[in-house]
């Protein structure tokens, strides 16, 4: 699918909850599909994703490793833990995986889990 025809139809499909018959339509398919199979569509939306959340999506090594970080900026904003985040970063630009005890404490890893990317 051409992307420029996958973000019209995003428009349309990402007010949610959708209508029983809207769904049932060749084009909501078709977006579903591409959505799910076709990469620069599915990069498109990591990418817009990641903006939304105030986070730069070129400064991560791939989008997958700026997607998982949307839920560490969300946790930086509570006081409880959010056992949804799977990776943070920390001042000091470090990556980790965080140990959910009720504390702050994490693994430090040296290489993007989804794209191997050694990271700074």
């Amino acid at each position: 699918m051409k992307l420029s025809l996958f973000k019209k139809l995003a428009k349309k499909y990402s007010n949610l909850p959708l209508s029983k018959d809207i769904q049932d339509i060749d084009d909501f398919n078709k977006y579903q599909d591409a959505l799910l199979n076709d990469k620069k569509c599915t990069d498109w939306v990591l990418k817009q994703q990641i903006k939304s959340a105030g986070l730069n999506p070129n400064k991560y090594c791939c989008l997958d490793m700026g997607y998982h970080l949307i839920e560490a900026k969300k946790t930086k904003r509570k006081t409880k833990i959010n056992y949804d985040t799977i990776i943070i970063t920390t001042k000091s630009k470090e990556f980790g995986i965080p140990i959910h005890d009720g504390g702050t404490s994490f693994i430090k890893i040296n290489y993007c889990p989804w794209c191997g990317h050694k990271l700074k």
